[in-house]
């Protein structure tokens, strides 16, 4: 399958488009390995973000960093840590997020 390049459609509208985009970026993004005791571990700092900066995703940490007074961050943390428990490791116990 070759990658090629998202371009917005000028006969579609603004929410049309983003949903297109959504679903170009979820098929082509690139995924991280991570170490899954150590990214569950950072679970318990979830609120403040520390799983999502150490999963190279620093926008989501810095959105769980400054919601973390809200509780958002604290419930997206729970959904994180569901996530990635039951993930099978490799051998060397790494996870792709």
């Amino acid at each position: 399958m070759a990658n090629t390049k998202w371009t917005k459609d000028p006969d579609h509208g603004f929410i049309w488009n983003s949903i297109e985009h959504y679903f170009y970026w979820k098929e082509n993004r690139q995924r991280h390995e991570v170490n899954r005791k150590k990214y569950l571990r950072l679970c318990i700092l979830g609120a403040f973000g520390a799983h999502q900066f150490y999963a190279k995703r620093p926008v989501l940490g810095v959105l769980y960093l400054a919601t973390f007074w809200t509780g958002f961050s604290a419930a997206m943390t729970i959904v994180d840590a569901v996530i990635a428990a039951p993930m099978k490791p490799d051998e060397n116990g790494s996870i792709w997020l």
